[in-house]
């Protein structure tokens, strides 16, 4: 009998790839704060780390997209936390949508790697093949 990744550990990488292209956008945010990166870096070594573990330990490998999540949703909401001024003067028609339009993209990114990281959680990360 052979271990197999499957479906999870593939969903897992592609949340890491969005994780890695949310870090590159998050440099066009008007304020940025330095643990955001931490946290999709973070997820994305996790991912490789979980590309090896899936077929060692199964157990640790299915946490790995849970922790993958958290670390993502960290990153949105910290990444809020600098922007609140700002969407609140572009609310009030003080600012142009245009000054958070980084932050907008860089949030449907980060929230799209963190739907792919939870949908993982639900699916197995190895299967038995004979």
């Amino acid at each position: 009998m052979k271990k197999v990744r499957a479906l999870g550990v593939y969903l897992v990488i592609g949340g890491a790839i969005v994780a890695a292209i949310s870090a590159i956008l998050y440099r066009n945010v008007m304020y940025k704060y330095q643990p955001v990166y931490f946290f999709l870096i973070g997820t994305v070594v996790l991912a490789a780390c979980m590309w090896f573990l899936s077929t060692v330990s199964p157990m640790i490998g299915g946490l790995i997209p849970v922790i993958n999540s958290a670390l993502m949703a960290s990153a949105v909401v910290w990444g809020t936390s600098l922007m609140v001024n700002q969407i609140g003067y572009v609310y009030a028609g003080l600012d142009g949508v245009d000054t958070i339009m980084g932050y907008i993209i860089f949030v449907i990114f980060a929230v799209i790697g963190m739907m792919l990281n939870i949908f993982a959680a639900f699916l197995p990360v190895v299967k038995v093949e004979e």
